[in-house]
């Protein structure tokens, strides 16, 4: 990672050296994710030097949105069914988390993260006639990602609904001492989230494709895919595509 960081950190130095004009874009990027459930779209920042007609130096901003993990879903026990693997309750469709069995059932893990990066890298042009090119890019993305962490807990049953600190059952109506209940402060179904999770941070590689029109000197419409796996420990390996649409200045 310390490599990838100074990689970047150089071109940041190398920037006005040698180049022949530069350039500043946004656009709106259209990201999607087989990893999550749901994906949100973002906004990105582009800004480079050219170096040579074939060659830019370039770096980018980029917001790729909330990725969204679906509940899981809590199966309660059936006791009436004499498979004893029904007995305890269980999740469907966990995203990234930990679940157990034990009481009513709990699950903590991911509800959402939100992913922000900046990158460096070179964009290889080739010029198709006057005002049409393709290009293909390599960045390094250094990003965080801030998450927001759920907490589903099932309903206790009935003999642990109520006991104290050692596990001896209160007498009946005695709450005085409940030691066992979640953190919706209860024993039934609960779902807890805590919006200030863990922040987690990675350098990877970024790559993209595409096409830039060039109807006048100093402006161009691109259009780019592109896609990164972000990896970090703790963290729930993803892909993330984008589609970008982003108009330019160039001076």
């Amino acid at each position: 990672m310390r490599y990838a960081t100074a990689f970047i950190f150089t071109f940041f130095l190398i920037s006005p050296c040698h180049s022949e004009g530069g350039y500043v874009g946004v656009g709106a990027a259209f990201n999607s994710s087989e990893s999550f459930d749901n994906q949100d779209s973002g906004l990105r920042l582009d800004w480079g030097a050219t170096i040579t007609d074939g060659i830019d130096l370039e770096w980018s901003l980029i917001d790729f949105g909330k990725s969204y993990y679906d509940d899981p879903k809590l199966i309660a026990p059936d006791l009436t069914d004499s498979d004893e693997s029904n007995d305890s309750p269980q999740f469907e469709n966990i995203g990234f988390g930990t679940a157990s069995s034990s009481g009513g059932g709990s699950y903590q893990g991911i509800s959402n993260l939100h992913t922000l990066g900046l990158s460096a890298g070179l964009k290889f042009k080739k010029r198709v006639n006057d005002w049409i090119q393709v290009f293909a890019r390599a960045s390094f993305l250094g990003w965080q990602a801030n998450t927001s962490m759920v907490g589903i807990y099932g309903a206790s049953e009935a003999e642990y609904a109520t006991v104290d600190a050692e596990g001896n059952a209160l007498p009946s109506g005695d709450t005085s001492i409940i030691s066992n209940y979640n953190p919706c402060g209860n024993n039934g179904y609960c779902r807890d989230i805590e919006e200030d999770g863990k922040t987690h941070y990675a350098v990877d590689f970024w790559y993209g494709y595409g096409i830039m029109a060039k109807p006048y000197k100093w402006l161009a419409l691109r259009a780019e895919y592109s896609i990164t796996t972000l990896n970090a420990v703790d963290f729930p390996k993803a892909t993330l595509e984008g589609f970008t649409t982003s108009m330019e200045i160039h001076y």
